[in-house]
């Protein structure tokens, strides 16, 4: 019987806001990540894991982990995309604009992370309000204008931001949360930073498509990685799809493709539904384009404790503005929005047709990519992760949203609780934060892969000599 050949799959775990160290994230983010205890030991069922350089690093500081091959587990390396250095210049004040768009909306549209730091800044602007009335100066000789000007316009209230969030809060917490307003801004002055970011993430995941040494990648990402993430790939979506070239290869099979826009369905009339085929059905459309020889490899994108929960007020002012995105294609979604323009001949939910056969359009990256995402929910608005929630009601109802109920107080303390996703490797309890993370993981590749990707080599594999 033939040797069957060595199975290997990419992890990529991008960091979130602040000012990280290089391996930071990878050193807290591997003893969660490999199943078992953080001990093993050669023999065991679980992978033994070590530290090696990558070879064409040019800044000499990157590592990759390598978790060996077992009967269940396919040969696993790990990375991290490093992006924190690029984020340079902030300022306290990005805050203010963004803050004050949040401050003046009705308590049930802020985001349940913020609505307890809402109300003491309201409680600061009755209580400024409450004084100036109370000053002894005559009703008549007070000019509301000017009143206004300086409780909105950035006087007692701006002072009263910059003092909570240097005086109250973490101040690793705050001047993090200064990345994401950063990142998401559109301005010249954070232009240039996004780029750099952007354009790093996807080069890292196309090389890593390019080298011909996985056969299937995974994305987790933590806090503002997760919006980083989601940029790489859904730009990289595009250009491996462009790649992809129908004549040479089969076209993609009917049923499989009918089924998961037949779940899809389900989902875009009601986002609220609970359907795990449709995931079922994302697996299985992945591996049917391995079978034809499409080039994309990512299979899983994972989220922790991401603002994107907050994206209608971040990335754009309100819902109505990101939906007309999504509405435009220009935001994709899991599952995807129906391809646009119209039908024609040939044409399906989410395909049409290219060089004699059928391919998947640039907004259906999450036909394939199976999105889960988790947080530790703010109890009271206060006590938890105050950055992180639940994404289906905006990204779709495609997401396997989760929220963690299962560790211990930490992950109650109120923000602080955002830096402790990758902070119990040893608690396999069912609902820690570490057994939902490998559950989305799903790193027994070998059990669930099919033959062709397990045994046989892939279109683009070329052969490696690496011995690892």
């Amino acid at each position: 019987m033939a040797k069957s050949k060595r199975t290997r799959q990419a992890v990529v775990i991008v960091h979130g806001m602040g000012e990280q160290r290089p391996l930071d994230m990878l050193n807290r983010f591997i003893d969660a990540a490999i199943p078992g205890t953080t001990k093993t030991v050669p023999g065991s069922d679980n992978p033994v894991f070590y530290s090696r350089p990558i070879e064409d690093d040019n800044t000499y500081e990157s590592r990759i982990y390598l978790a060996r091959e077992t009967d269940k587990y396919a040969q696993t390396e790990f990375y991290e995309y490093h992006w924190a250095h690029m984020m340079q210049g902030n300022r306290l004040d990005d805050l203010w604009i963004t803050f004050r768009r949040i401050l003046f909306q009705f308590p049930w549209k802020v985001p349940s992370g913020l609505r307890v730091v809402w109300a003491i800044f309201w409680a600061i602007i009755l209580f400024a309000a409450w004084k100036v009335l109370n000053s002894g100066t005559p009703f008549s000789e007070i000019k509301l204008p000017q009143i206004i000007n300086l409780l909105v316009g950035g006087g007692v209230l701006a002072t009263a931001l910059t003092w909570v969030v240097t005086k109250i809060l973490p101040g690793k917490i705050t001047s993090s949360f200064v990345d994401v307003v950063r990142y998401l801004d559109t301005s010249p002055r954070s232009y240039n930073v996004r780029r750099k970011i952007r354009k790093g993430m996807v080069d890292l995941l196309k090389s890593l498509h390019e080298t011909g040494r996985y056969q299937r990648i995974i994305v987790v990402a933590h806090s503002l990685g997760g919006y980083v993430a989601y940029d790489g790939i859904t730009f990289l979506w595009t250009q491996m799809n462009q790649k992809h070239d129908a004549n040479n290869n089969k076209d993609i099979d009917e049923d499989v493709l009918s089924e998961l826009e037949k779940e899809a369905l389900v989902l875009l009339k009601d986002p609220s539904a609970i359907s795990g085929d449709y995931r079922n059905a994302q697996r299985d459309l992945w591996k049917e384009l391995q079978k034809q020889g499409h080039p994309w490899l990512i299979t899983d994108f994972i989220t922790a404790g991401t603002p994107m929960y907050m994206a209608d007020q971040l990335f754009t002012s309100n819902k109505e503005e990101f939906e007309t995105k999504i509405d435009r294609r220009h935001i994709s979604t899991c599952p995807p929005q129906p391809d646009l323009p119209g039908s024609k001949a040939g044409k399906t939910l989410y395909t049409y047709p290219y060089k004699g056969g059928k391919t998947l359009y640039h907004g259906a990256p999450f036909s394939v990519v199976r999105w889960s995402n988790m947080w530790f929910p703010p109890y009271l608005g206060f006590f938890g992760d105050w950055f992180g929630g639940p994404l289906r009601q905006l990204y779709g109802g495609g997401i396997l949203d989760t929220k963690l109920e299962g560790n211990d107080w930490k992950s109650k303390i109120p923000a602080w609780a955002h830096t402790l996703y990758f902070t119990y490797p040893d608690d396999e309890t069912p609902d820690s934060v570490t057994t939902k993370l490998h559950e989305a993981m799903a790193l027994n590749f070998k059990e669930w892969a099919e033959p062709e990707v397990d045994g046989q080599p892939s279109k683009n594999e070329r052969p490696s000599t690496d011995s690892g």
